[in-house]
């Protein structure tokens, strides 16, 4: 089965920390929609023989959009692609945007997934996080959406400068007492260009150190998942039975297909992702072409490597299901490595599975740099 993803890439301002592609110009939504409605039917010819089963809207701020405009999003993807009646429906919201009319709105228009980006329930970090929403009005959304559909997840960002563990732990309690299924669960990110790797390069906010950010993991983590949540990603917890089936493509390395800006699309062995300007996405659409901006061929070595990198930041690697994709026994070739991150700790290893363990998990990409 494959997955959709849908760029909304509109937001009303930028927060300090944020890098992602949007635009605050919500003027340009209609062209962009009607865009959209024909990247769609470009592509209704150009990847037959796909069934689908999972549709995420992300961004920006997918909940700028109307229930309506949602309602004909979605009915455009089910005429022209084949997709499951039982499709997951995900899309990212911020607090503010979600009144208990729209909340209901989006859940009419099919979404059976909500991810809110609620961040911390600490006014203090919201607002350090430029945030617009305050925690009080980020709990009633979520008890307000947890009324409407089950499947409720949030965003919660750790490791802001001062920040405490216990602090951290106030946002993880509140989730699950109100009935919260999942949680991603973020490291505070400078990323160039943004406002907060601005003060921080100005001596204003001081950045904690990868050893501190490494302890504030593993006790994140050790938190959420002994309130019953169980780890399937390197940020990501799930009550069981409701974790992301769309994401769960991307680290399985199986096939989706990115429409919008910026985009990013996987099937066969072919990646490709879409421009980063709205204007561009649709003079290019609009004159019947495809707005992509790098595509390219993984070879078998590429896929391998892609592969191991991924199941790794998630539930490991299935020996079974690698000899099947790959012809060869992960096991074997990686014998040595294996044994060393499990004595140290680093991983765990079953009969037919290898996986990190948690405290892997926090320099997993230290880790996969230097064993595979």
């Amino acid at each position: 089965m494959s997955g959709i993803y849908v760029h909304i890439p509109f937001c009303s301002r930028r927060c300090n920390y944020c890098d992602f592609f949007f635009t605050t110009n919500t003027k340009l939504t209609d062209d962009f929609l009607i865009s959209l409605d024909k990247e769609i039917q470009i592509h209704s010819a150009s990847i037959p023989n796909q069934k689908f089963d999972t549709i995420f809207f992300g961004g920006g701020t997918p909940s700028i959009l109307t229930g309506n405009q949602l309602l004909g999003i979605i009915n455009r993807l089910r005429e022209t692609f084949d997709i499951t009646e039982d499709a997951e429906m995900s899309l990212e919201a911020n607090p503010e945007d979600l009144t208990n009319e729209k909340i209901r709105e989006l859940y009419s228009a099919g979404v059976n997934r909500l991810s809110i980006g609620v961040q911390s329930f600490i006014d203090s970090e919201l607002q350090f996080l430029t945030r617009h929403h305050t925690s009080s009005i980020a709990g009633d959304v979520v008890k307000n959406s947890l009324d409407v559909l089950d499947n409720v997840s949030i965003d919660i960002i750790y490791s802001l400068p001062s920040q405490r563990a216990e602090d951290i732990i106030v946002s993880i309690d509140k989730a699950k007492v109100m009935g919260v299924k999942h949680i991603s669960a973020y490291t505070l990110t400078y990323e160039d260009k943004t406002l907060l790797t601005k003060s921080a390069n100005e001596g204003k906010i001081i950045r904690n150190t990868p050893e501190h950010e490494a302890t504030l993991y593993e006790t994140v983590s050790k938190e959420i998942i002994s309130r019953g949540f169980r780890q399937y990603e390197v940020s990501n917890f799930a009550i069981p039975g409701y974790e992301s089936r769309h994401n769960k493509k991307y680290w399985k390395l199986l096939p989706y297909l990115g429409l919008g800006p910026s985009a990013h699309s996987f099937i066969g062995n072919r990646r490709w992702n879409n421009l980063k300007s709205v204007g561009k996405y649709c003079e290019l659409v609009n004159s019947r072409k495809l707005p992509i901006e790098n595509d390219y061929e993984l070879n078998e070595q590429q896929l391998q490597s892609d592969f191991i990198m991924l199941a790794l930041r998630a539930e490991g690697i299935n020996f079974t299901e690698y000899k099947k994709r790959f012809g060869k026994s992960f096991e074997v070739y990686n014998k040595r490595a294996i044994g060393e991150l499990v004595q140290n700790g680093f991983a765990e290893l079953s009969n037919d599975s290898f996986r990190l363990s948690t405290k892997g998990y926090a320099v997993a990409d230290e880790i996969i740099a230097r064993y595979f």
